[in-house]
């Protein structure tokens, strides 16, 4: 039959589970997830950014492409093409329409489809951080079936050109690119994690792991020396705690030994006080059986002997009680 573990033993593994800190619950742990969460927040703040610039980019690309195409039909008779072939242009860029404004006339080169209406106008040469930021996040949350009408100058170029388009090919490639970033973001953040993880688990974490098994060792056995902890030479605060931890436990050991030291002083002496009891005890028998002895010389030194045996036993009983 298995022992049935008694009261003091399921204390004792109570205690010892109580004293043994899950992983889940440790410092590295939450060092560990609050340096990616940080991480991943400065992320987000950097993306917003990094999005716009990319909105805009992508933007200017096909405005300079658009201004390409542009100067050439320019150059040559925008009516001559046909039908298939303005299609092909529009196709080529992503665009519904292509026109140029030049000495403040304005002049459509090429027409697909004309839209009844254009839901956002970009200015390329005035947008500015916000306005970049919030139109960024404008395509990536709610884009994909709206009308941009793109216009601006490009390069030195004193014309400037316009462009409508759909936004969905814009939106497409901001998911891409945010999928891309979140994906980088996400390995920069663990690494970084793990770096500082790393760092302050040596620096710091550590010797707050052995302080703390040093704690717990000495409370199993204050009067054992090698449970003392040794503290390292460092100059910053965990230094400082070491050594103050070292020098408490000593005073503290000290002070256990000289209370054990007075418990052993104190039951010798009540040993001594039990035995001197019992030597003047029967001392005091004697002497009472002398004094019916009739010899007169026994009788004279009887009362002393009595006087001596009762100031023997009353300072017996006021020092050594």
């Amino acid at each position: 039959m298995s022992e049935i573990p008694s009261a003091d033993e399921s204390t004792d593994r109570a205690t010892a589970a109580a004293r043994r800190v899950p992983l889940s619950r440790g410092l590295s742990t939450k060092l560990l997830l609050l340096t990616i969460v940080f991480v991943l927040l400065a992320e987000v703040l950097i993306f917003l950014p990094w999005i716009a610039s990319y909105r805009l980019s992508w933007l200017k690309e096909r405005l300079s492409t658009a201004a390409a195409v542009s100067i050439v039909l320019v150059q040559g008779e925008p009516a001559s093409l046909s039908r298939a072939a303005q299609n092909d242009v529009l196709m080529a860029i992503g665009a519904k329409a292509i026109a140029v404004r030049d000495g403040g006339v304005s002049r459509l080169l090429v027409v697909a489809e004309m839209p009844p209406h254009v839901d956002e106008h970009v200015d390329i040469a005035n947008v500015g951080l916000i306005e970049g930021m919030t139109g960024a996040l404008d395509t990536l949350l709610f884009g994909g079936e709206r009308m941009l009408r793109v216009f601006g100058p490009v390069g030195d170029s004193d014309k400037e050109f316009e462009l409508i388009m759909p936004d969905y090919s814009l939106r497409n490639a901001m998911l891409i690119y945010s999928r891309n970033v979140a994906f980088v973001s996400l390995l920069i953040s663990l690494f970084t994690a793990m770096l500082v993880y790393a760092a302050i688990d040596l620096i710091m974490i550590g010797p707050i792991r052995t302080m703390t098994r040093s704690m717990l060792a000495f409370s199993e056995a204050p009067d054992d020396p090698g449970r003392i902890i040794r503290p390292a030479a460092r100059a910053d605060e965990i230094g400082v705690a070491e050594r103050e931890l070292s020098q408490m436990q000593e005073r503290l050991q000290k002070m256990l030994s000289e209370q054990k030291h007075l418990a052993d002083l104190g039951l010798a002496v009540s040993k001594i006080n039990h035995d001197m009891r019992n030597i003047l005890a029967s001392a005091q028998l004697m002497s009472d059986r002398l004094r019916q002895v009739k010899d007169p010389t026994v009788q004279a030194f009887a009362p002393k002997l009595l006087r001596a045996l009762d100031r023997a036993v009353s300072y017996s009983e006021g020092v050594l009680a």
